[in-house]
């Protein structure tokens, strides 16, 4: 036979009931969204999958090792996921309150009482032991009216938002490693032809020296020829000096103290083909819109934790123990002690604010979903852009690549025709060094092209698949 009929009662009401959660149920807004790209190219296939590890369609095993390192040393990315692991925190202190909280209590009571004739009134004399043992009831909120629910879709909401935010710091961190790998890269090529182009003038202003001793050019011209050489030598050292400052950002990157940096040539970096006829569709695998829609599932559920504060409020404690004297009966025949505590709060009268907490709710609901709606446009913008510059700056190295096997071509015949004393060594400089900035001019085109590559990858949200959707944490109790 139960001996406590009521106390378990209560707790199986306190567990059984269930109402509807007040406030707004999430909706996901219509937001009015183009269905493919305004740079699209519609002849071509449309693509199915971009590799989430994107960086390796560079073909580059430095960029690749640079970016895994990046990765796990970044103190941008620890500290995101440290952020993560708090609100992971929190979620479970949110969930917690859905159940009951149970806690087991001890204790032991010893007394002594001397002389007690000498004016005890009722004393036993002696030494006294009160054992006694509980389990109590913390104040629990019996969600009647989804109160606590909200608070929990609230909490789980902030959580994956928390957990996109990272994944866009990841995917914000590698792409930018992978753009100061190719500025470096460039810089590098460009510091190797001002180097080249520096000793071209220097041979210049020698042969114009010599021929000024003789009378044969006006000294106009070798001063002309003397300052292109300091210029040259100017372009070396801002060149160095690039160098210098995108070796610091690329170290901080990688979570690592200064240090030299060494990257493969540019001309070995291949600029991967991504397909350019991509559906709209892709930007819901991008991190950045999946956080912004997370935090307006916040901000909505917190819409009914405010109007729940205008419904009752019902908590239950209580006490289920045992009691002896003597350790014996205590484990054999206590005393057997319970108590149960409901309790109501209802609100009467408040002076507006709880009505001033719903408003500024809902206001905040609105200004998120202002923000979700500005982060989908946002994506849209940054997707056609980076499709736009990717194909033009493709152009570009195409075209600057033409121009260098061109005056490549008229170095070669240059070189011949000074051979047979056709042209002077002067005029043949002056092709070699119209070679080495048409040279320059490749080097940042393509610098250019990869980065902008980058942006693409970046801009479509890192990759994706049509099986895979952006992971999301176990959000299981104390843990991943």
């Amino acid at each position: 036979m139960n001996k406590y009929p009521m106390y378990g009662s209560l707790i199986l009401a306190a567990l059984l009931v269930s109402g509807c959660a007040i406030g707004p149920d999430y909706v996901r807004p219509d937001v009015s969204v183009p269905e493919t790209f305004l740079y699209n190219d519609t002849n071509k296939t449309v693509a199915q999958n971009i590799d989430t590890q994107w960086w390796k369609s560079f073909q580059d095993d430095a960029l690749d090792r640079s970016i895994n390192e990046a990765l796990s040393a970044n103190y941008d990315i620890q500290a995101s996921r440290a952020s993560v692991d708090a609100l992971l925190g929190k979620f479970d202190q949110a969930k917690s309150y859905l159940y009951p909280q149970i806690n087991a209590n001890g204790s032991l009571d010893r007394k002594g009482v001397s002389n007690a004739a000498n004016g005890g009134y009722q004393l036993r004399e002696g030494i006294t032991s009160t054992y006694a043992g509980s389990l109590s009831l913390a104040s629990y909120e019996i969600d009647l009216f989804g109160k606590v629910r909200r608070a929990n879709e609230a909490a789980r909401a902030t959580l994956l938002s928390s957990e996109y935010a990272a994944q866009t710091i990841k995917l914000s961190i590698a792409s930018n490693v992978a753009a100061s790998y190719m500025k470096l890269s460039s810089l590098q090529g460009q510091i190797d032809l001002a180097k080249e182009n520096v000793v071209l003038n220097g041979e210049i202003v020698d042969l114009n020296d010599l021929k000024y001793k003789h009378g044969v050019i006006a000294e106009t011209v070798l001063l002309q020829s003397l300052s292109e050489l300091e210029s040259a030598k100017a372009t070396l050292s801002a060149l160095e000096a690039s160098k210098i400052a995108e070796e610091s950002t690329f170290n901080v990157l990688l979570g690592r103290n200064p240090s030299a940096v060494s990257t493969s040539a540019l001309n070995t970096i291949v600029i991967p083909d991504i397909p350019s006829a991509l559906p709209s569709s892709i930007l819901s695998k991008r991190p950045d819109i999946a956080s912004a829609e997370q935090n307006l599932i916040a901000a909505n559920a917190q819409i009914g934790v405010a109007r729940a504060a205008y419904f009752p409020s019902i908590k239950l404690t209580g006490m289920l123990g045992v009691q002896s004297l003597e350790l014996s009966n205590f484990v054999s025949n206590p005393a057997r002690i319970w108590e149960i505590a409901p309790s109501i709060s209802i609100p009467i009268f408040s002076a507006g604010r709880i009505a001033g907490e719903i408003e500024t709710a809902e206001a905040d609901r609105n200004q998120t979903l202002a923000a979700y709606k500005k982060s989908i446009v946002s994506a849209f913008n940054d997707t056609d852009n980076a499709i736009g510059q990717t194909a033009k700056a493709k152009d570009q190295v195409n075209y600057q690549s033409s121009r260098v096997k061109s005056i490549q071509k008229a170095l070669e015949q240059s070189k011949l025709r000074y051979r047979v004393g056709s042209i002077s060594y002067s005029d043949m400089l002056l092709v070699q060094q119209q070679w080495i900035q048409a040279s320059q001019q490749l080097l940042i085109a393509k610098q250019n092209a990869l980065i902008t590559t980058v942006s693409l990858y970046k801009a479509l949200g890192g990759g994706w698949s049509e099986e895979q959707t952006p992971p999301l944490p176990d959000l299981l109790p104390a843990g991943r």
